[in-house]
């Protein structure tokens, strides 16, 4: 996209639009199953590395521009249908 749309060279961060938890991006995945989905404390699983309590990448170079980012609700509806195909 960015070479056929003459952007400029550089880093860009990209990820799905809007952001969720692990236990909302698992809930979503097994919505259509019969299991029950519990949220875990993250001082569960204690990290060596200090890790920021919410952080999402801005999207906003990429954004800029023109490229179509897609809810990440949207992308994983779509790649959990390619993958049951």
């Amino acid at each position: 996209y960015l070479v056929d749309h003459d952007q400029p060279f550089g880093t860009y961060q990209l990820s799905n639009e809007n952001s969720c938890s692990w236990y909302e991006f698992a809930t979503e995945i097994l919505k259509d199953k019969e299991v029950e989905v519990s949220p875990v404390d993250s001082s569960a699983y204690p990290a060596k590395a200090y890790r920021p309590r919410h952080s999402v990448m801005s999207l906003k170079k990429a954004e800029d521009t023109g490229f179509e980012i897609v809810d990440w609700k949207v992308a994983l509806g779509e790649f959990m249908g390619e993958i049951e195909e």
